[in-house]
């Protein structure tokens, strides 16, 4: 009897063995991640960090990019990649990006294959999008009164992170305050889902946010402290995208009227702070 049972122990255990060896998981790997635009949304920028995927509504897994993601299920299956975005660029807070569409496609599922996938986004149809500080037609920042910073117009494709025109503001080393203001007022409300996009180069740690105006007077609002991505005099950017979460700002003054966005920096890292300014966007 004990003969018979250890035998049949043996026998399970090589078909388990073999079941598991028989049936090798699939993979997911994606390559190039892109967004595509209409000409009224802008540039196709964008700083897509994660993706979220889903086989068939069941949730698969949430990675960097980069990636590769097994498939245990077999057969036909339909994919969806949701893009996510670190956002106010915190690790800490991934959020899916309310705003891109998700990316959809079918598989047929065979153990052991690997299926390369390269998703392409777009904006919701929903989504309201102003485009217009690109700088492409002229530049809405203006100086503060405190100001002591210079800013220029810069017609270089080759500087610009699109297009032909950026914006360039530079605090002299024997100057104090680099102070600018959007003079183009911002309409949030309290409740309403809201980002700032925008496309910046620094060497030197400087701070972005809105003025809350109520009436008469205004609140000055500082929402991110962008460290440097480059040393050096940075006559030549680099580059990064970031999401600043402005509908945050609106719940927490619920009452003003309108923003304005603002860029101050203090030297710092630099002895002569340059900031660099391309496709800023918000969207709704």
């Amino acid at each position: 009897m004990r003969l018979v049972r250890w035998i049949y122990l043996v026998l399970l255990f090589a078909a388990c063995k073999r079941s598991t060896m028989d049936e090798q998981p699939a993979f997911i790997q994606t390559g190039t991640v892109t967004l595509s635009t209409l000409s009224y949304q802008g540039s196709n920028s964008s700083a897509i960090s994660e993706l979220w995927f889903y086989a068939d509504g069941d949730i698969l897994g949430v990675v960097d990019t980069p990636s590769a993601l097994p498939l245990l299920k077999q057969g036909s299956q339909t994919i969806t990649v949701f893009p996510g975005i670190k956002n106010n660029g915190m690790g800490t807070s991934r959020i899916r990006y309310p705003f891109y569409t998700s990316y959809d496609t079918s598989i047929f599922v065979e153990s052991g294959k690997s299926y390369r996938l390269e998703p392409r986004f777009n904006y919701l149809s929903s989504a309201v999008i102003d485009a217009t500080r690109n700088f492409e037609t002229g530049n809405t920042f203006i100086a503060a009164t405190d100001n002591e910073a210079v800013m220029d117009l810069l017609s270089e494709p080759e500087l610009a992170a699109s297009g032909v025109r950026c914006v360039r503001m530079t605090l002299p080393a024997n100057a104090t305050l680099l102070s600018y203001l959007d003079e183009t007022n911002v309409d949030l409300q309290a409740g309403e889902v809201a980002f700032l996009e925008l496309d910046y180069s620094c060497n030197n740690t400087f701070v972005i946010g809105l003025y809350a105006i109520d009436g008469g007077s205004s609140t000055k609002v500082p929402v991110l402290y962008l460290t440097p991505t480059q040393n050096g005099d940075a006559e030549v950017p680099q580059w990064n995208k970031i999401y600043m979460d402005l509908g945050m700002v609106a719940s927490q003054y619920a009452n003003a009227d309108s923003y304005r966005i603002y860029v101050e920096c203090l030297r710092s890292e630099a002895e002569s702070p340059v900031i660099y300014l391309d496709d800023l966007k918000i969207v709704k």
